[in-house]
């Protein structure tokens, strides 16, 4: 329940956390590791924006 609820109030995040979770999990396996760390990347620059947009206070 907590899983299914925090994917839905935290998109951004959820990829983020899986994004970790994959690399830890396939870190012998250099071409998905590669394709992760792009994914990653991709993902921080989204949340950047995202906080960047956030209203101060």
């Amino acid at each position: 329940m907590r899983d299914e609820q925090f994917k839905q109030e935290h998109p951004v995040m959820n990829e983020v956390a899986q994004t970790y979770v994959d690399l830890y999990t396939h870190r012998r396996d250099e071409k998905t590791l590669q394709q992760l760390l792009k994914r990653g990347a991709k993902l921080h620059e989204k949340l950047e924006k995202v906080l960047a947009a956030k209203p101060a206070g």
